[in-house]
């Protein structure tokens, strides 16, 4: 472990020397204003509801200072009979030695029953204090309090377990009913006094927004130049994956920022020159106090680049070597990132052997597949499942697993009598897994006959029916490896194909704070992806990409608006050259067409009249099906069934609509396409204005949101801001780095699995030949007979 520890500080290390040796540029940063971001979420889409919050939720009951956890949105819901919430928080030698209380605002479903449900909270893996769950009208603070004995500093973590049962209802389907949830504001570890923000582990213990967002605002002049946002990418990713939150957001101004957040300032004596602040921070790195109480002053300034990164190199090394191994490469957060012949347990997402006593039991982890794994049915992953029954089980109980929200496999638990697994094999195909983020989900459907009559005095909730082993193993085949694009899944989950250490370009085509704001904001969230500094090149204004470079592109400017039609060999003729004011003239509301022919809106073109004389003869000699001959009816048949049997391949089962992209009424997009030279990728963010590229960014880094993006391209809305994805139409391969023998017979594998048809009509061939040979020679050879 130590090792891979090491290994991971190198590559750190490695990564920000590449940031500090890319070429500077001397473009200009205008208009400083501050970035739109969204204050409220759908309530469908929201994980917290967006009711006002009640008034009892201010505690007025602490009595000292609130350290909020650090986790972000999603990690504060509890679901189903029985649920874990894993939090952490940050305390100085002081303060843990103080002790203190664990604050938690929650409220929970009407149909909880509070005689009998219960949250447990463990601080460091020791018990510290139980409470029953009963909120269902407002949010309430539980206060468990916490000894010194528990405590230590530096990140402390907590497991709070909440094991609900229903009021009336006995059904499977009633558990999805049963739900806690916390408020971030109000919720944390109530320490007897604060510390403010002295060292670099310090900066963990800053608040979240109003809109539930940790804030960096990168402070610069309004004459900003592209060569001062390269000197603070570097300083700026270093310290996302130091404070380890996947809800950044990153603004750009001249003055600090308000409310809790980190203000970062980064400056070379050359760039320091050219600002009109009177205040000079110190060389070296540095933390401490903002102006404003509850926010916090990171200031790196060196004489070259080349000293800040040895600075930037120092820390990694020295002072923030301890948090990063304890956070962004700790184990046990809930994720697996899986690669080829290796194999993990259930302990290894942080998850603890407990018994179980209700109707469905529900396991889950994400897992972070390689980005260039090609998803087919060449070979299965193995789950060895370790786990026990209890006797009294109906016969329909059964063990299923859910991946990405479909039920992949199941297994009967037919022995009514109670059974055992030691190591029970069972098969997960590939083919139900994605480059990037997976859901994987754990079930054991656990009915009895008591459930069936739901009397309330017959019912035990207490007596264990299934107990999963944190044992249980998840063997990863040998993979098919390539790399193919659009893939949005495997930008979002391995930041691909950005994080191979090679330098890339952002190039933001209008130079303005919001904009560059929201390509930080992006960067910072591809470093936590591939848990590493990329070798990001910022460049403003209507610069071309490097010729064979990968390129993430930040476009609020019209040019893009006939990309989808361009193919994906070319983009339109003035793509990075149209002039900034004559893009301003072009109509904003057809600019959402920026993929390929499966993302691409009605946009006018030239010849547009002789399309539709086209369309209207198509049509008008379109014939009906009675028309058709014997042939045509087959063909069409055959189509169809083979469409069918590929959507049954793929896990589709045709019953969520496929999101369409409606022309007008996109507020962002985002696509990836091959370079005009064919050698390079380019990721295109695109909107119709600054401030709507800040309020798009921002919702597309939304922890929710960025954990779901898959497929070729995806879309917000401009009024719902609701979150559409869409498939590749067809892809393109990117590279494929193994070359081995084995992996192009995979490859081989996973391409005629893929096309089955190939399969039957090799059959057929076959089964002619034979014919044909037994006509030949069968006459020629005779009949032999014994007698």
């Amino acid at each position: 472990m130590a090792k891979s520890r090491r290994a991971r500080t190198a590559g750190l290390s490695v990564a920000l020397i590449l940031a500090q040796a890319l070429p500077l540029s001397a473009q200009s940063l205008l208009d400083a204003a501050p970035a739109v971001v969204r204050t409220a979420p759908l309530e469908s889409e929201s994980i917290l509801s967006t009711r006002p919050v009640q008034a009892d939720v201010a505690v007025a009951r602490m009595s000292g200072v609130l350290v909020p956890f650090e986790q972000a949105l999603p990690a504060y819901r509890l679901t189903g009979e029985d649920d874990v919430a894993r939090l952490s928080f940050n305390l100085s030698a002081d303060q843990a030695a103080a002790g203190g209380e664990i604050a938690l605002a929650y409220r929970n479903a009407v149909s909880v029953l509070p005689d009998t449900s219960v949250m447990e909270v463990e601080v460091n893996g020791k018990a510290a204090g139980t409470f029953r769950i009963g909120s269902p009208n407002g949010f309430k603070t539980a206060l468990v309090s916490v000894g010194d004995d528990l405590l230590r500093p530096g990140r402390n973590q907590v497991q709070v377990r909440a094991r609900q049962f229903h009021r009336v209802d006995c059904s499977l389907e009633a558990t999805h009913e049963l739900w806690s949830e916390f408020n971030s504001a109000a919720s944390g570890f109530v320490a007897a006094s604060g510390h403010g923000f002295r060292s670099f582990n310090d900066l963990l213990t800053v608040a979240r927004t109003d809109a539930n967002v940790t804030d960096v605002r990168l402070i610069l002049p309004q004459t900003a130049t592209a060569e001062m946002l390269n000197d603070a990418a570097p300083a700026l990713q270093t310290l996302v994956l130091f404070l380890n939150r996947d809800d950044m957001a990153v603004t750009i101004g001249e003055k600090p920022g308000t409310g809790p957040g980190i203000d970062l300032y980064v400056s070379t004596d050359k760039t320091r020159a050219q600002t009109r602040s009177g205040d000079t921070p110190p060389y070296g790195l540095a933390v401490k106090n903002a102006a404003e109480d509850g926010r916090a002053m990171v200031s790196l300034r060196g004489a070259t680049r080349a000293e800040m990164s040895g600075q930037l190199l120092e820390a990694i090394r020295g002072p923030l070597k301890e948090s990063l191994d304890s956070g962004i490469f700790a184990a046990g957060s809930g994720t697996i990132v899986a690669d080829a012949s290796k194999s993990f347990t259930l302990a290894e997402t942080g998850y603890e052997t407990r018994v179980f006593s209700g109707r469905l039991s529900r396991t889950g982890f994400n897992m972070v597949m390689p980005a260039d794994f090609y998803p087919a049915d060449y070979a299965t992953i193995g789950l060895k499942l370790h786990a026990a029954t209890s006797p009294g089980l109906n016969r329909t109980a059964q063990f299923l697993v859910r991946v990405n929200d479909r039920v992949v496999t199941s297994y009967p638990f037919r022995n009514s009598a109670g059974e055992q697994f030691d190591g029970k094999l069972i098969e997960l195909p590939l083919r139900a897994f994605r480059p990037g983020n997976n859901k994987v989900e754990l079930l054991a459907e656990l009915p009895v006959s008591a459930d069936e009559t739901c009397a309330p005095e017959a019912r035990d909730d207490m007596t264990p029916r299934f107990i999963l082993l944190k044992e249980t193993a998840i063997e990863i085949p040998a993979l098919a490896r390539i790399g193919r694009l659009p893939d949005i899944g495997a930008f979002a989950g391995n930041a691909y194909p950005y994080a191979d250490g090679k330098p890339f370009d952002i190039v933001v085509e209008r130079p303005d704070a919001q904009s560059a704001g929201a390509a930080l904001t992006i960067l910072s969230r591809l470093a936590l992806a591939a848990r590493n500094p990329l070798n990001a090149d910022i460049r403003l204004g209507v610069s071309t990409p490097s010729e064979g470079r990968n390129a993430l592109v930040i476009n609020t400017q019209n040019a893009f608006a006939d990309l989808g039609n361009a193919g994906k060999g070319a983009f339109p003729s003035s793509a990075f050259q149209m002039d900034a004011a004559a893009a301003s003239d072009v109509d904003p509301l057809q600019t959402a067409a920026i993929g390929g022919s499966a993302f691409t809106a009605n946009v006018e073109q030239d010849g547009g009249e002789s399309s539709a004389l086209l369309e209207a003869f198509r049509k008008s000699t379109t014939r009906a099906d009675d028309q058709l001959s014997v042939t045509s009816k087959v063909e069409s048949w055959l189509s169809m069934a083979g469409t069918r049997f590929a959507k049954w391949l793929n896990y589709q089962d045709g019953s969520g609509p496929v999101a369409k992209l409606k022309p007008g009424h996109s507020l962002l997009t985002l696509t990836q396409i091959p370079s005009p030279s064919g050698d390079a990728v380019w990721t295109v963010v695109h909107a119709a204005s600054p401030a709507d590229i800040a309020l798009g960014v921002h919702r597309l880094v939304e922890p929710a949101v960025w954990a779901g993006l898959n497929g070729g391209s995806a879309e917000i809305e401009t009024a719902s801001l609701a979150v559409n994805t869409v498939p590749a139409g067809s892809h393109f391969i990117a590279g494929m780095t193994d070359q081995s023998p084995s992996n192009i017979r995979r490859l081989a594998a996973a391409w005629f699995s893929d096309n089955f048809q190939f399969y039957v009509l090799l059959i057929v061939g076959l089964m002619g030949v034979f014919a044909v040979w037994l006509g030949l020679a069968i006459p020629r050879k005779g009949v032999r007979s014994d007698q």
